[in-house]
């Protein structure tokens, strides 16, 4: 390097720092690190202080497991997956749809993960992000073990993931993903495991269910303080958004139902236990704080009327379908259509 190139040189580098200092300080980040992070008393040494949060992030590391380990050891178990071809064509579509959905997850709790600040919610929305990772690629494998052309994802499945990853505003992204996602996964996982649907999914499907009870308890825990905390005209707009997003999640359960069925399973089951739950969830989370307003339009499963409108949106198989559960059909193929 010749002695008179090196002003040059420095004012190179000093013009690269100062530009990288302009443009950090215009950015995302300007402001980082936040020293909000900070405390005063080390949490560690406090036990009866540590944070219900901060404990769904032990246990994520105390529950982990080896997703192709256990997915190869199920496989030599139960000598594959024993389905005749039309039941592997039936469970395809709800694998698929559930699969897609892990990835949804992973990329939401990645954000969550970032975006939110409170340490220790930051920490079960990092521990999150591993949990669905597994998820998905466990799926991926049983998909590909199936050798079934894999279906594409349900329109109405497509249209929700689209929207919650679309949502700009993070409560929505926390109602939708920890509340209403993860306790439909919940439900679906323990209805194929019921009905005994497959030996080597059912092998998998409980440490799945394990991990998703854990991501509903982040919301049901975190939650309620951060809605506390906004206005009532906001909350309204989080509570139609979920509400959509959890009409779509419905409709795609009730065109999974004749597949089910073809899986020698009863449907309208996995329907009352979903509900069942949402509403339990609900109930926790409880109204927009001022209003009697619930975040889920579910209606308990206790209610009277409850079997009358399952009769319409998801008659048994022996049951024939009225003129409006004919229409109630007909409306949701053609919306699947449209989409």
């Amino acid at each position: 390097m010749a002695r008179e190139n090196v002003p040059l040189i420095v004012t190179h580098v000093i013009a690269r720092v100062l530009r990288n200092g302009v443009q950090t300080r215009l950015g995302k980040y300007r402001n980082w690190p936040d020293e909000r992070l900070l405390i005063s008393d080390p949490v560690a040494l406090a036990e009866e202080r540590t944070s219900k949060l901060r404990r769904i992030f032990d246990n994520a590391g105390r529950d982990a497991w080896d997703g192709p380990r256990l997915f190869r050891e199920a496989m030599e178990k139960h000598g594959g997956i024993q389905l005749s071809q039309e039941k592997r064509l039936a469970l395809a579509q709800p694998v698929t749809d559930l699969m897609w959905g892990e990835l949804a997850a992973w990329l939401v709790s990645a954000e969550l993960a970032e975006r939110i600040d409170d340490v220790d919610a930051k920490l079960a929305a990092t521990a999150q992000v591993f949990d669905e990772a597994r998820h998905f690629y466990t799926l991926r494998d049983y998909l590909a073990a199936m050798h079934v052309p894999v279906p594409k994802i349900d329109p109405y499945m497509g249209v929700a993931v689209r929207r919650l990853l679309a949502a700009r505003d993070l409560v929505v992204k926390l109602f939708a993903m920890q509340i209403l996602a993860e306790g439909a996964a919940v439900a679906i996982f323990r209805f194929l495991i019921k009905n005994e649907v497959e030996p080597v999914l059912c092998e998998l499907l409980p440490f799945f269910e394990r991990d998703e009870s854990r991501h509903v308890g982040f919301g049901v825990l975190y939650l309620p303080q951060v809605l506390r905390e906004l206005p009532v005209r906001r909350l309204k707009r989080i509570r139609n958004t979920t509400w959509g997003i959890g009409d779509l999640f419905g409709a795609t359960q009730l065109r999974n139902a004749q597949r089910y069925q073809a899986l020698g399973c009863e449907p309208r089951d996995l329907i009352r236990s979903a509900d069942k739950m949402l509403f339990e969830l609900g109930e926790k989370i409880g109204p927009i704080p001022g209003t009697d307003l619930r975040f889920f339009n579910v209606n308990p499963t206790g209610d009277e009327s409850y079997e009358k409108v399952l009769d319409v949106i998801a008659p048994a198989k022996d049951q024939e379908p009225s003129f409006w559960a004919r229409r109630s059909k007909n409306v949701i193929d053609l919306g699947a259509r449209v989409l």
